[in-house]
């Protein structure tokens, strides 16, 4: 029986496979936020096609801020609920009546909307209803949730 002789060690195979999955992830995070990046920029090259409105999330060690635009939409006109820990939607309603003709004329671009808008959020963290606010002044929602506090653990002294 023959010995062959194996150039590399399992040692560095090992390393070499860590080296291949580190370079696949980084293509697969690469790819993904490049592919999200698109998203954003057709969403906001065409937000009256598409009938979203904008919203600002911000996360602190607490609890989670969406800011969101609506302007010309009356409070009554809002809604906001908590879909589970993770998801918010906010759908708002803005009928007007509308006309072919004005005392002025006849429209040639009607870019004001009428009709309904729905918006679900996917929250970074989970949060809990107890304790969430919603405000609205100026066309402008705020909508704040406190953050679930998980339980770090009970550290167990090592004797």
């Amino acid at each position: 029986m023959s010995v062959r002789f194996c150039p590399f060690s399992f040692g560095t195979l090992g390393s070499e496979l860590d080296t291949l999955f580190s370079e696949m992830e980084e293509r697969a995070e690469n790819f993904a936020s490049r592919s999200e990046s698109l998203k954003t920029i057709a969403k906001n090259a065409v937000p009256r096609i598409t009938g979203d409105f904008h919203i600002d999330l911000c996360e602190t060690p607490t609890e989670i801020i969406i800011t969101c635009d609506l302007p010309g939409i009356e409070k009554q006109d809002v809604s906001v609920k908590l879909l589970n820990e993770t998801s918010l939607q906010i759908k708002t309603t803005y009928d007007r009546a509308v006309s072919e003709t004005d005392a002025s004329g006849v429209y040639h671009l009607r870019e004001r909307r009428t009709g309904s808008g729905e918006r679900i959020i996917h929250l970074p963290a989970e949060v809990i209803s107890d304790g969430a606010k919603a405000s609205f002044k100026n066309g402008i929602v705020e909508i704040k949730l406190p953050k679930i506090v998980k339980d770090p653990g009970t550290p167990i002294e090592i004797e």
